[in-house]
């Protein structure tokens, strides 16, 4: 039995130098659970050959290895598209090997089959979520096991599956502490480039919005006198739109401006239903002007902590966003509700354009914009925003469906004053 054992380390060493291999030549993606990732599902294919290749044999007719392991992780960091294609690949495997054929496709087309519903939700927990849901799931198969072994009254055999089990488990444990550790190196490296260009901004802004700033504001005053002045109507058309051209500009530096200034001011408690409230009162013209509408939906005496203005500012800029996403003849709706897990939750739904998943994956980045005259600033000063406020931002949208802006944030601790 010692030996046996010493036979399965040695498939748990090759397993996580496999692994380790694949993370030092890969390249610095998550997995995308909507296409397949060649390199990801040849690290499986390779376990699987290995493990189904040298299967460790503790007595006639009962075979132990790790198959179990590739197909586990390729539903659940890989995504469905990669589980089933491990899955074929470990039946085709079996051609070559001494498995029986029908009782593996049996067993395991279960086992995958179970393994799609928690595809899709274990990406959703937190670490301990996802070690606590891989253990339970493959924990379920020892004990079956087990009963099948009592049932055939093969008692010798519970020891040494009970060891195998508890390797493999750790194996299991192992692997998903590797993976989840490269994802969040991913994760944090993502942010530090993004920080890096926010900074990048920021210096410019500070170094020339001022400077630029102040003789814009003399030529707006001189356009302004202009009109006044007995002019033709085609050279008051030409001063009219100067200034606005002028004005969008000024808009411009604003927003480099609120990227580049310090944060010194303290956060507060404040109504959020009032500022929801306010921030589609102020937007309600601008839609009527493109035949919009603007509903609501926000619950009473909603309070969070941060600065007022600030938070009037992301919503202002939601609905901007929104109705020039519509162009006219729409519909928005703004939600705001509190749920059991201690969060405000706003929601800004249009039913405009809405966009492909590529543009969705830039959104929030400095010179960024869908629209032909945007900067790209309006949004990433919106999410560090709500950064500050200990908040998050999803996007969700589809083409000729509509966009759907969903804002998280902490309810406060004390009362509103």
């Amino acid at each position: 039995m010692v030996e046996t054992i010493h036979h399965l380390i040695l498939h748990v060493v090759f397993i996580l130098f496999t692994i380790l291999l694949y993370q030092m030549f890969s390249d610095e993606k998550e997995n995308d659970p909507n296409r397949v990732n060649t390199g990801f599902l040849l690290m499986n294919i390779v376990i699987l050959i290995f493990t189904m290749g040298f299967p460790v044999i503790y007595s006639s007719g009962y075979v132990y290895d790790f198959k179990v392991i590739p197909i586990i992780i390729a539903f659940l960091y890989g995504g469905i598209r990669v589980g089933f294609l491990t899955f074929l690949a470990m039946l085709l495997v079996s051609f070559f090997t001494d498995h029986v054929f029908v009782k593996l496709f049996g067993n395991y087309a279960v086992f995958c089959l179970l393994l799609v519903p928690i595809s899709k939700l274990y990406r959703r927990y937190d670490s301990r979520g996802k070690l606590l849901t891989i253990s339970l799931f493959y924990l379920a198969i020892p004990f079956t096991r087990t009963i099948y072994l009592i049932y055939e009254n093969e008692l010798e055999q519970i020891p040494f599956m009970i060891s195998s089990t508890i390797i493999i488990w750790i194996t299991l444990v192992l692997i998903v502490y590797l993976i989840e550790n490269r994802m969040e190196q991913i994760r944090i490296k993502k942010e530090l480039l993004k920080a890096e260009k926010l900074n990048v901004v920021s210096q410019l802004a500070a170094s020339v919005a001022h400077e630029i700033r102040n003789p814009m504001t003399t030529v707006r005053g001189f356009m302004q006198l202009l009109q006044g002045e007995v002019l033709s109507n085609e050279q008051k058309t030409f001063i009219s739109i100067s200034i606005k051209e002028l004005d969008r500009a000024q808009e411009v530096i604003n927003q480099y401006l609120s990227l580049a200034k310090p944060q010194t001011e303290e956060f507060e408690v404040f109504s959020l239903t009032e500022v929801i409230n306010d921030s589609v009162e102020v937007m309600s013209t601008y839609a009527v002007m493109s035949s919009i509408k603007i509903k609501k939906n926000v619950a009473e005496n909603l309070s969070i902590q941060g600065l007022k203005v600030e938070m009037q500012q992301v919503l202002i800029n939601l609905l901007k966003n929104a109705i020039e996403a519509i162009k006219e003849n729409g519909e928005i709706m703004v939600k705001a509700l509190e749920n059991k897990h201690g969060q405000i939750i706003i929601t800004v739904k249009d039913n405009g354009g809405g966009m492909p998943k590529e543009q969705l994956k830039l959104l929030g980045r400095p010179y960024y914009s869908t629209k032909e005259k945007g900067t790209g600033l309006g949004l990433t000063v919106c999410y560090q925003i709500v950064k500050r406020m200990k908040g998050e931002i999803k996007v969700e949208s589809k083409e000729n469906q509509g966009t759907t802006f969903t804002i998280k944030l902490p309810i406060p601790n004390v009362n509103p004053r």
